[in-house]
């Protein structure tokens, strides 16, 4: 035989691989990721708002999501601009 181990390796081999395996899955289960139990509802423990309540906060959520996105589009045209100027200035 070459000394490969023999049946004692094998097994504690088998048990270490098995354990990792058992690791790994529990970190990307989706079972346990899912922050719900099948069957049943989610509930939130959300205060319930009136209508003008619910309008004025979907306004914020508006603008915020309007601001953002205008800081996204300067910074793209900010960085298209410096581009576009090395380039330029390097071809010349």
């Amino acid at each position: 035989m070459l000394g490969l181990g023999g049946l004692g390796h094998f097994k504690g081999h088998k048990q270490r691989r098995d354990q990792r395996k058992d690791i790994a899955s529990d970190k990307f289960d989706k079972k346990k990721l899912l922050n719900k139990r099948y069957g049943k509802k989610l509930e939130f423990n959300a205060p319930n708002l009136r209508a003008s309540e619910l309008e004025r906060l979907k306004a914020g959520i508006r603008s915020n999501l309007k601001k953002d996105r205008l800081k996204d589009y300067l910074l793209f045209f900010i960085l298209f601009l410096i581009l576009f100027s090395s380039f330029y200035y390097f071809m010349n």
